[in-house]
C-alpha cells in the first residue's frame, strides 16, 4: 500500500501521467434536445469506441446546456479508461454545464458509471434524478482492477454532483469498492447530496456501508464546495484512507463529520471555511458518566466531544487490522481554517419549536444538543503527547489554532433553506422523520445556470486569511483571484507539505511556540554569507506579513515570506545563488505599519 505523504509530485502526476498523454480522438455527441428527444446516445458513443477499440484514446464532447439521457449504465471494463469532456461553463445560461441524469424507465439504475479501469470527466453536471425530476439512488463506482493492476484513478474537475443520495449500496456520489483508489476533485461542487429517506446520509466519497479491504490511496478536494450534505468522506472501522487532503474548500451546513473516521494515516485541512458543520450535535449523555448529571456537563466535569473536522484519530494499534505504518509515521495539519455556528442554528438547538422546549420545560436538559468542536480535544491530546522528557511523540501531528477563525463569513447567497433545514434537524433530534431539506433542488431540474446560490462572502478579514493572502474556501467564488493563486499554488502545497514532513519547526520555517511581545527581526546569520544566510523573525499575533530582500536601487530581488503567519518566532532560509555580490537590505513588513529594515552582506 501507499504509505508516503501526497507530495506536490504525486499530486501533480495524475495530470502528467493520466491525462497528459497525447492528444486523443474527440467524439462530439448530440444531446436530448439536438436529436429531437432521443435517449442514450452517450451510451451509444461510448458502445462504439469500446467495439472499435478505440476507448481509451477517446474523449466524448458533450454540448453546453444540452441533457444526457442514459438509457442504462455506463459500463468501463478492466484495463479501459473513460474520458469526458465540455467546455468550461461561462456566466450565461447557454454556457451551462450539460447534464447527465437517467432514463424515467424502470430499468437497473444502480450506477451512473460502473468503473474497473479510470475516470476522467471535466465541466459536467451529474444529476442523480431521472429526466422527470426524480431522485434516483446511483452512484458513480470504482471496482478493482485485476490483481496487482495500476490503481483505480477518478479525476473531476468542474464537476457539479448534484441531488445524490447514498447510493443502491448505501455509498456516496462516488462510491470505492477497490483496494487502491486515487480521487482528485478539483472546482467541482457536491450540491444537495442528502438522501430520500436517511437524508443525513449523502456523502462525497464512500465505501460501501458495513464493507471491508477497501482503500483510498489518496484523496485531494481543491477549490471545491460541498453545500447540503452529511459527510465528505465516509470510511468506517474496517478501512482507511492513506492520504486525505482538502484545501480552499467551502463546506456549510454538514449533518455530520467532515471526515469519518479516525482511521486514517496523513491528513491535511487548509485554507478552507468549514459553516454549520455536524449539525446533529452531541448531548451530555454522549460524554458524561452514568454518575454525573447536567450540572457536572455544564461545569465542565465531563468528558470533552470529539471534532467535527475528524472523528478523530484512532491509533494504529485499535484499527483492528494490519497497516504498514506506526504512529510515530502518521502525518497530520490542520490549520488556516475558518470553523463557524450559525446564531440562529445554535439558538435552534436548545429552543427548536417543539421537542427542545418540551425537554427544557420537563427538565430533560442533558437531551439537547450542542455544537461539536473542529478537533476533540482527544485528537490534540494525541497530537501533543510528549514522552518522560517533555518532547513530543509525534511532531508530524500538529492542529494549528492560532491560524483557525470562528466568524460569519456573510455568503452573499448561502445555500440554505433555512425554514425546512431547521425542521429537518429537530425531526432528527427526535423521532428521525424525514423532510426535503434540500436548497433549490429545482434548480438542477430546470438546468439554472449559473445556480441560485452565491458562496463569495463579505467578510474582509477571511478574505486575505489563507496563506498568501488569499480568501478562504474555494476560490471559484473569486474568479479574479483565481489566477493568481493558481500562480503561487505550488509554493503553497510545497508549505503544506513542509509542515506535514517536518511539523511546525520544519527545514522551511523554524518556529517557537513562544509568543513576543513585538515584531523582531534578528540580524541574519552567517553575515558576511555565501550563498545562503538565515534570517529570523518574529510576530506577536497571527496576521499578514511580508519579508523581502532588495537591491541597493530598492529592487525586490527575493520575496521570503508573503501572507498571514500565525504568531511565533521564525526561521526562513535567503538562498543568493543566483546574485552578484553586494550589500543587500531584508524587510519585515507587518500589519499597523510595522516596517523593520537590516542589511546584510554577499561575498562570493
Amino acid at each position: 500500500m501507499k504509505n508516503a505523504i501526497l507530495t506536490l509530485a504525486l499530486m501533480l502526476c495524475v495530470s502528467s501521467s493520466l491525462y497528459g498523454q497525447a492528444a486523443k480522438d474527440t467524439v462530439e455527441v448530440l444531446g436530448f434536445y439536438e436529436t429531437g428527444g432521443t435517449y442514450g446516445t452517450l451510451n451509444a458513443a461510448i458502445q462504439a469506441a469500446k467495439d472499435a477499440g478505440n476507448i481509451n484514446n477517446t474523449v466524448f464532447k458533450l454540448t453546453p446546456y444540452e441533457v444526457y439521457v442514459l438509457s442504462s449504465a455506463i459500463f468501463i471494463d478492466h484495463g479501459e479508461s473513460l474520458d469526458i469532456y465540455a467546455p468550461k461553463a461561462g456566466t450565461d445560461q447557454e454556457s451551462a454545464p450539460p447534464q447527465i441524469l437517467w432514463t424515467e424507465e424502470e430499468i437497473d439504475r444502480a450506477y451512473l458509471v460502473q468503473s474497473f479501469g479510470d475516470v476522467r470527466m471535466q465541466n459536467v453536471w451529474l444529476r442523480y434524478a431521472d429526466i422527470l425530476g426524480n431522485k434516483v439512488s446511483s452512484s458513480v463506482t470504482f471496482e478493482n482492477q485485476e490483481p496487482g493492476a495500476d490503481p483505480e484513478i477518478g479525476y473531476f474537475n468542474g464537476v457539479l454532483f448534484d441531488y445524490a443520495g447514498i447510493g443502491a449500496e448505501a455509498g456516496g456520489s462516488v462510491t470505492v469498492k477497490a483496494d487502491h483508489f486515487e480521487g482528485t476533485f478539483m472546482n467541482s461542487h457536491f450540491r444537495n447530496n442528502a438522501d430520500n429517506h436517511f437524508q443525513y446520509y449523502g456523502r462525497a466519497i464512500s465505501f460501501p456501508f458495513q464493507s471491508t479491504g477497501w482503500h483510498y490511496d489518496y484523496l485531494l478536494f481543491e477549490n471545491t464546495t460541498f453545500s447540503n450534505i452529511s459527510r465528505i468522506v465516509m470510511m468506517e472501522g474496517n478501512e482507511y484512507g492513506d492520504n486525505i487532503h482538502l484545501n480552499h474548500v467551502t463546506v456549510l451546513n454538514t449533518v455530520e463529520w467532515v471526515i469519518q473516521s479516525g482511521w486514517l494515516n496523513n491528513l491535511s485541512i487548509t485554507n478552507s471555511i468549514f459553516v454549520n458543520p455536524y449539525m446533529l450535535g452531541y448531548n451530555s449523555l454522549a460524554v458524561c458518566d452514568d454518575d454525573q448529571d447536567y450540572d457536572d456537563f455544564e461545569d465542565g466535569e465531563c468528558d470533552p466531544p470529539g471534532g467535527a473536522l475528524i472523528a478523530g484519530i484512532t491509533p494504529v494499534d485499535s484499527f483492528g487490522f494490519d497497516v504498514d505504518f506506526t504512529d510515530v509515521d502518521r502525518k497530520i495539519y490542520v490549520g488556516y481554517n475558518n470553523y463557524h455556528y450559525y446564531d440562529w442554528f445554535v439558538d435552534w438547538m436548545e429552543n427548536c419549536d417543539n421537542i427542545c422546549q418540551d425537554r427544557t420545560r420537563m427538565r430533560e436538559q442533558d437531551l439537547l444538543r450542542h455544537p461539536f468542536p473542529a478537533v476533540g480535544e482527544g485528537s490534540i491530546a494525541f497530537m501533543d503527547s510528549t514522552d518522560g522528557n517533555g518532547n513530543r511523540v509525534f511532531p508530524n501531528m500538529n492542529y494549528d489554532a492560532s491560524n483557525m477563525y470562528d466568524v460569519d463569513p456573510g455568503f452573499i447567497v448561502p445555500a440554505t433553506n433555512q425554514e425546512a433545514l431547521l425542521v429537518f434537524m429537530e425531526n432528527k433530534w427526535d423521532d428521525n422523520a424525514d423532510i426535503d431539506w434540500s436548497f433549490m433542488p429545482e434548480a438542477g431540474f430546470d438546468q439554472i445556470w449559473p445556480l441560485p446560490e452565491n458562496m463569495a462572502y463579505n467578510n474582509a478579514e477571511l478574505q486575505t486569511a489563507a496563506m498568501g493572502g488569499f480568501p478562504l474556501g474555494d476560490l471559484n467564488w473569486f474568479p479574479d483571484q483565481l489566477p493568481a493563486w493558481e500562480a503561487q499554488r505550488d509554493a503553497e502545497w510545497a508549505q503544506i507539505n513542509d509542515w506535514l514532513q517536518n511539523g511546525l519547526g520544519g527545514p522551511t520555517s523554524s518556529e517557537s511556540s513562544e509568543v513576543p511581545t513585538g515584531f523582531v527581526l534578528e540580524q541574519n546569520y552567517p553575515n558576511p554569507f555565501n550563498p545562503s544566510t538565515e534570517i529570523t523573525y518574529a510576530v506577536p499575533n497571527a496576521g499578514a506579513i511580508s519579508l523581502k530582500v532588495y537591491n541597493t536601487l530598492g529592487q525586490v530581488v527575493a520575496t521570503l515570506v508573503e501572507g498571514r503567519t500565525h504568531a511565533g518566532r521564525h526561521t526562513v532560509t535567503f538562498d543568493a545563488s543566483s546574485l552578484p555580490s553586494g550589500v543587500y537590505y531584508y524587510r519585515l513588513e507587518g500589519e499597523g505599519e510595522v516596517t523593520l529594515t537590516k542589511k546584510l552582506l554577499l561575498i562570493k
